[in-house]
């Protein structure tokens, strides 16, 4: 394993530690996971483009960014 490898796994490490910290369904936060979302990126997008980059219900998407957005608040 070389240094990048190293990094990227706790640059990914963190990012689903900020994602499990979600006030959302634990399934929801796998697909988060699973498609390799950053917490930043959901709260920069459309639940349109979301629900199309997931495969997921628009509602579905909103409650993603809302929980996202709420994180970002407590912060």
């Amino acid at each position: 394993m070389n240094l990048n490898d190293s990094t990227n796994d706790e640059s990914s490490n963190q990012g689903n530690n900020r994602i499990n910290k979600l006030d959302i369904p634990n399934g929801l936060k796998e697909i988060l996971i699973n498609h390799q979302f950053d917490v930043e990126r959901p709260y920069d997008i459309s639940a349109e483009d979301l629900s199309i980059a997931l495969s997921i219900d628009d509602s579905v998407a909103r409650i993603i960014i809302d929980a996202v957005k709420e994180l970002h608040d407590e912060n």
